[in-house]
């Protein structure tokens, strides 16, 4: 989620059964499995780096995981987000994980550039580039990952950089304009709601760089993830002159929420979190499918090059990778996961609505524009920054 993805915001309020704890005779099972693949890929040889790698005996646990706040530190849900996320991890390996948080992408980046230390860490697609031209992470073994196979293969493709597989994609969403239909009245579905002059004051931004591609996207420029100098310029100047429109602008998504569920805003860029609280709470709303193409992000989990926890961080990622970590993620955050052989059945009606998860065309162009890599990221920061200053 965008440049912003910040993280699951808030509980919807919906429940799922649980799928229920493996009874002894399986975990056991899962956990020699687990341990054999492990020695599998011990004995395969020497590290690229010349050393043996330690078995997963000899590591020393206490993984250190990099991630967004509600996704497993227990923000939101202390019970149910190590229940579905990584109970599943805690059995198989003794292990119980340490959270390390950030805010936003572009916050992760920078304090793992500065020397944050992780294990596993958990950016979206649009900066993996950026993770791996910074030596931050390395390949994952997928055959230490039990669950990949049931993970969408076209999902998985974006994870792959340099011909190997950097990162495993677990969640996914869209950035679209969600607007209160009993205040507002759109003239059509388009991004253009998030600059319409009727309704100044009632409208929020997230706080990034991805104004700028919306706003490219709004005005068909030919590529709004690499703009020409001229068209970062036009766009500032357009978002600049659109600025007193803006109640305010969001970091967690959660703060756009309890802004649009008070009614202090009746337009906002939006993820499909807020969409889920909107359908629990009853409220009047539609989720646009904007004529310009819904924008699609994808986020998923980096080994970090320096790991001392290969095979724990490999198994974390398979408790992450599970259809149990498919259904809380979908039905408490409204957000699509990768896992492909989950029951629909088992979700809320409006998950399944809001992801158009009956209707696989909407991951296709012209239907969705994939969030791509911004080569030139530092000058998009540049004028972004110009934009907050005005």
């Amino acid at each position: 989620q965008g440049v912003a993805h910040a993280g699951p915001g808030s509980p919807v309020g919906r429940t799922v059964q649980s799928p229920g704890v493996h009874a002894p005779g399986r975990c056991e099972r899962r956990r020699r499995a687990l341990l054999a693949a492990c020695r599998r890929a011990e004995d395969a040889g020497p590290r690229a780096t010349g050393g043996e790698r330690p078995s997963i005996e000899e590591e020393p646990g206490n993984l250190q995981v990099f991630d967004w706040s509600g996704y497993g530190n227990g923000d939101y849900y202390p019970r149910e987000e190590k229940q579905f996320l990584w109970s599943q991890y805690q059995r198989e390996t003794g292990d119980t994980p340490e959270f390390i948080l950030f805010e936003n992408d572009s916050a992760g980046f920078t304090k793992a550039v500065s020397g944050t230390s992780f294990d596993v860490v958990h950016p979206c697609g649009y900066r993996y580039r950026d993770w791996v031209d910074a030596g931050l992470v390395q390949p994952f073994d997928t055959s230490l990952i039990p669950n990949f196979s049931a993970l969408n293969p076209s999902l998985m493709e974006q994870g792959v950089v340099d011909g190997q597989q950097y990162f495993v994609p677990v969640d996914w969403g869209f950035i679209a304009p969600l607007v209160n239909l009993d205040h507002v009245e759109p003239n059509e579905q388009s991004f253009g709601i998030l600059f319409d002059e009727r309704y100044g004051g009632r409208i929020s931004w997230v706080d990034t760089v991805n104004m700028l591609y919306i706003a490219g996207i709004f005005h068909q420029v030919s590529d709004p993830f690499d703009m020409t100098d001229d068209e970062l310029g036009e766009m500032r100047d357009f978002l600049i002159a659109k600025k007193p429109l803006v109640r305010f602008m969001w970091n967690q998504s959660f703060d756009f929420w309890q802004a649009f569920k008070s009614e202090e805003v009746w337009i906002g860029y939006a993820w499909p979190d807020t969409v889920g609280y909107a359908a629990n709470r009853g409220m009047n709303y539609l989720y646009m499918e904007p004529k310009e193409g819904l924008v699609t992000w994808v986020c998923g989990m980096g080994l970090a090059a320096d790991t001392q926890n290969y095979h724990h961080s490999h198994a974390y990622v398979d408790s992450w990778a599970s259809e149990k970590a498919a259904e809380f993620l979908m039905a408490y955050y409204y957000y699509g996961h990768t896992n492909e052989e989950i029951d629909l059945s088992k979700l809320p009606e409006g998950v399944v609505e809001a992801l158009y998860l009956d209707d696989p065309s909407i991951l296709e162009p012209p239907r969705s524009i994939p969030e791509s890599y911004i080569p030139r990221r530092d000058v998009y920061d540049q004028y972004w920054q110009e934009v907050l200053a005005a």
